[in-house]
């Protein structure tokens, strides 16, 4: 990553309309099921996306990148995005009927992390500043704070259509553990499958004659 981008625990407010932009950019295929309307969508991610539960890449005070996270301790609990069982959350995007499917559908499709891990939910890096790092700077912050949390694995899923990123994810030391078939939902997800992708988390050492 170049020595201009910082790594921040969070998501400034300034930057939500930019973090919803890219979320759009990297998922929002994933959501057409959720909400079909992409002006919408873009407007629902920027409502939904959890500051508290972002990692945030920024770059001369814009954002360039971000990646999700959820576990089962309450510091990450509920994942990148915060959707509650009340449409009333959403009603006035996507009327009463539109946001009661958009949230039985995203709530329903959210990974619930197994004790011990930390769940990657969503790495996204701005178009424009891909291939400088980024994703890889994001996710070993991430793995320092499962080692601050005292987990034991990172976890992530991949859609199977973009080997970029499980090139990403495998040259930092994820293997892929499953692969689970979207054929009911490719006409949304705009996939055939997803892979399950683990890596063990690495915790630092202390050197000899330190106190660690």
């Amino acid at each position: 990553m170049d020595h201009g981008t910082i790594v921040e625990r969070g998501l400034r407010e300034e930057h939500r309309h930019a973090a919803a932009l890219i979320f759009e950019d990297a998922f929002g295929s994933e959501q057409r099921m959720a909400v079909p309307d992409a002006g919408k969508r873009l407007r629902y991610f920027e409502r939904v996306i959890d500051a508290r539960h972002v990692l945030s890449a920024v770059r001369d005070e814009e954002l360039v990148g971000m990646v999700g996270l959820s576990s089962r301790e309450a510091t990450y609990s509920g994942g990148v995005m915060h959707i509650s069982w009340d449409p009333r959350q959403l009603r006035d995007i996507l009327g009463w009927v539109g946001a009661a499917w958009a949230q039985w559908g995203t709530r329903l499709a959210m990974h619930r992390p197994a004790d011990g891990e930390l769940y990657i939910d969503g790495l996204a890096v701005a178009p424009a500043a891909r291939g400088s790092g980024i994703g890889t700077s994001l996710l070993g912050e991430a793995e320092a704070i499962a080692a601050e949390l005292g987990l034991g694995w990172l976890r992530l899923d991949v859609l199977d259509t973009n080997p970029r990123a499980q090139a990403l994810y495998e040259r930092v030391g994820y293997r892929a553990t499953r692969a689970q078939s979207l054929r009911h939902v490719q006409h949304w997800a705009g996939s055939g499958g997803l892979i399950s992708m683990e890596r063990p988390v690495q915790r630092a050492t202390a050197q000899p004659g330190l106190e660690p």
